[in-house]
């Protein structure tokens, strides 16, 4: 009767510590997907870019960023690959005003390559969301940066 008890203790305390969801980020909107690590809101020191999205697997297939206006306007989106091999399909931007942009990217980005891919979105708008696209098999990860300066 105790054996029962305690291996219910176990496999719920298990079942607790195993899982793995990702964090949002206090007052960003944006996911994490690594613990207890700060988000670098820069890119490479250059103040023009904000990192939108921290490193995300590719292998999650669709994933979707919560911008916000609160983060600025922005003029171009910057994808990086940042770990691995990543086939990113297509990006989709709802702007803040309702207009959408839909770009089929339909590119192999490699991080040991230094793979990125540029969206020029025009004139400079608030992003309310993103929408990424990859190939779920592939096990590498990317990162998005927008900019609001002119290109």
């Amino acid at each position: 009767m105790k054996i029962r008890g305690v291996f219910a203790l176990v496999v719920v305390a298990a079942g607790a510590v195993a899982s793995a969801e990702p964090k949002p980020e206090e007052n960003t909107g944006r996911l994490s997907y690594k613990d207890d690590e700060p988000v670098d809101h820069t890119a490479h020191a250059d103040p023009d870019w904000v990192q939108l999205a921290s490193p995300t697997p590719a292998s999650h297939g669709t994933e979707f960023v919560v911008v916000g206006k609160e983060a600025g306007l922005f003029r171009r989106l910057r994808l990086e690959a940042a770990t691995g091999t990543v086939i990113m399909r297509r990006v989709h931007v709802f702007f803040d005003d309702g207009k959408q942009k839909i770009v089929d990217v339909d590119k192999v980005m490699r991080a040991q390559r230094g793979s990125t891919e540029w969206i020029e979105l025009g004139e400079a708008r608030a992003i309310d969301r993103i929408v990424v696209t990859t190939e779920p098999q592939t096990k590498g990860s990317y990162a998005i940066y927008g900019s609001g300066a002119a290109p």
